[in-house]
């Protein structure tokens, strides 16, 4: 009697331990963060539909200083401007950049180069997309002038 108590016990605990990840089944891809100056680029990523496709970069960049910043992100073949007002940010999900290509399929990392007045730094940002829901809108489906 006393063995099948323990045994059932045993099962429940076995059990009642099954449901682990539930908690981050919508969680999103992180994407790079790092800093040059007195600008912060947080969660930095491109969304893209595969290798070789237009990418969007997404990411939030913040500018702690006085005066606006540029800052250019540079991929292997091609850079992007962004002017970050004084003591303001840039939100790059309503502001549309985009790359000619991803440089990396989705599910990589890709190397991105940050450079202002300040310095430069190297960023290595997940390449994502649309599977997860919340990247579908950022998926480009055409190159803008």
């Amino acid at each position: 009697m006393i063995r099948c108590g323990l045994l059932g016990a045993g099962l429940g605990i076995l059990t009642g331990c099954a449901t682990g990840g539930e908690d981050n089944w919508n969680s999103t891809a992180v994407g790079d963060d790092k800093s040059i100056g007195e600008l912060d680029l947080r969660s930095v990523l491109l969304v893209t539909r595969d290798e070789g496709d237009p990418a969007r970069l997404l990411g939030t960049f913040e500018n702690n200083g006085d005066q606006p910043l540029e800052v250019t992100i540079t991929d292997d073949d091609e850079d992007i401007t962004v002017t970050v007002p004084a003591q303001g940010s840039a939100t790059l999900d309503t502001l549309e950049t985009l790359l000619q290509t991803a440089g990396d399929a989705p599910g990589a990392r890709t190397s991105l180069t940050a450079t202002t007045d300040a310095g430069d730094v190297e960023l290595l940002v997940p390449v994502v997309d649309g599977t997860l829901d919340p990247y579908q809108p950022y998926l480009p489906t055409h190159l803008t002038s």
